[in-house]
């Protein structure tokens, strides 16, 4: 920590040593480039770091770009320009569209999350994205309509140009520069924008009988959990849920079948699911309790507040879709609770994905049990298909656990909330 210390204030020497020769408006030289770009790295250490010292150069870039003879010597142009160039970079390097304003949210400010998200799509709009990204891309761009307002604007939405720019402006934009820079590379799992084509390439459908029986059994499962979310009855909901995860569970194995009949390899993606906070980290041992109920592995990454879930498309989906369903199960049973502290409420969502994990597991292996024996080789070949992947995507992550003391009124209220959410054992009819 001291050497980075050192490293910083080492830094900005230098970067005042060339600030010196950057010349104000009414000077008699323009400034060179690089000069420029010093500035702009001091300022964003001032952003980050100490925000209320950031006014003298803010008034510095202002004058500047208000004296600006082109873009290219304008400071605001200059940042939004990095900006995106560094958006396209991210992208290569793994990230897509939401989960970069998620990281930004969890690193920065809402603030800072929301000004990235207009210049998501900017560089949308200038890239041609909407035409070109596959749909999955498309749909999170769409997510982020909200910002689109002012995205239609170009540049000036982002920053003012010719010294235009408050302060407030400056130090947002600012602080999403410096996150960019010290952005770390993430796992590609969707092709980044240098593969795409001028037009989008759709994939092929799949064929209509088994797309048409995965969206009836989808639409039972959201059904199922709809209402284990909306009754006030423990015993319902515990009913309810469980019959949802055997459903899912029968549905993923006859999927598994119907691959091994046909002789070819499982289809094994990776999908980012984003975790907001309070409590992140809880909610995220939630979703890899649910994920390995049903032959899915999960990876937290704590920077960018997200869980990487690896498996067959249709399991990955159905993960998602019921976390979401036992997630709001959780989170009324935890409110329920009067007065209950931080520390009570970590337990209690510890608490409550470990029991949780344990009856949705038991419904599953009596679901798998009902098809036999002939079942495991298809099981073990899946499953070792999810294996080289995880492995390809992941072939440097190590296991390991946190040792905490957790709150034990906390702990025994959510291992109850989860007994009262699933799951009397048996084979649920569909």
């Amino acid at each position: 920590m001291g050497q980075d210390s050192r490293e910083r204030r080492d830094a900005r020497r230098r970067a005042t040593r060339r600030t010196a020769r950057v010349t104000p408006r009414g000077g008699r030289a323009a400034p060179e480039q690089t000069d420029l770009i010093a500035l702009i790295d001091l300022a964003a250490r001032y952003a980050v770091d100490a925000p209320r010292s950031i006014g003298p150069q803010v008034q510095l870039l202002n004058e500047i770009g208000a004296a600006a003879s082109s873009p290219q010597l304008d400071p605001a142009t200059l940042v939004v320009d990095e900006v995106l160039s560094r958006i396209q970079a991210a992208y290569e390097h793994g990230w897509q569209p939401l989960g970069l304003v998620h990281a930004t949210r969890r690193q920065t400010s809402s603030a800072a999350a929301t000004w990235l998200a207009r210049a998501v799509l900017v560089e949308a709009a200038r890239t041609r994205a909407a035409d070109r990204a596959p749909q999955q891309w498309v749909g999170q761009l769409h997510a982020l309509s909200p910002a689109r307002a002012r995205a239609g604007e170009g540049v000036d939405a982002l920053l003012p140009a010719r010294g235009a720019a408050t302060t407030t402006q400056w130090v947002v934009a600012l602080v999403v520069v410096d996150l960019l820079h010290r952005l770390p590379r993430s796992e590609v799992l969707v092709p980044p924008p240098s593969t795409w084509g001028q037009q989008r390439r759709e994939p092929a459908p799949p064929s209509a009988p088994r797309s048409d029986v995965q969206a009836k059994m989808l639409t039972k499962v959201r059904a199922l959990l709809a209402k284990a979310e909306s009754t006030e009855f423990s015993a319902e909901a515990e009913a309810l849920t469980a019959k949802a995860q055997a459903l899912m569970t029968r549905h993923s194995i006859d999927e598994a079948l119907l691959a091994a009949d046909d002789g070819g390899s499982f289809d094994v993606r990776g999908v980012r699911v984003l975790i907001d906070q309070p409590y992140a980290l809880e909610k995220a041992t939630l979703l890899h309790v649910v994920a390995e109920a049903n032959r899915v592995r999960a990876i937290w990454n704590d920077f960018a507040s997200c869980v990487t879930l690896v498996g067959q498309p249709t399991d990955v989906a159905q993960v998602d879709l019921l976390f979401t369903s036992v997630l709001v199960q959780a989170t009324r049973a935890m409110t329920q609770q009067v007065g209950s502290s931080a520390a009570f409420r970590r337990a209690f969502l510890h608490a409550f994905a470990v029991r949780i994990g344990e009856r949705l597991t038991a419904s599953a292996d009596e679901a798998i049990g009902s098809y036999g024996a002939a079942l495991v080789p298809v099981l073990e070949r899946q499953d070792a298909a999810i294996a080289e992947e995880f492995e390809r995507l992941f072939p440097h992550v190590t296991s390991g656990s946190r040792r905490r003391q957790l709150d034990a009124r906390g702990w025994d209220a959510g291992t109850r909330a989860a007994d009262a959410a699933v799951l009397p054992r048996g084979v649920v009819e569909s």
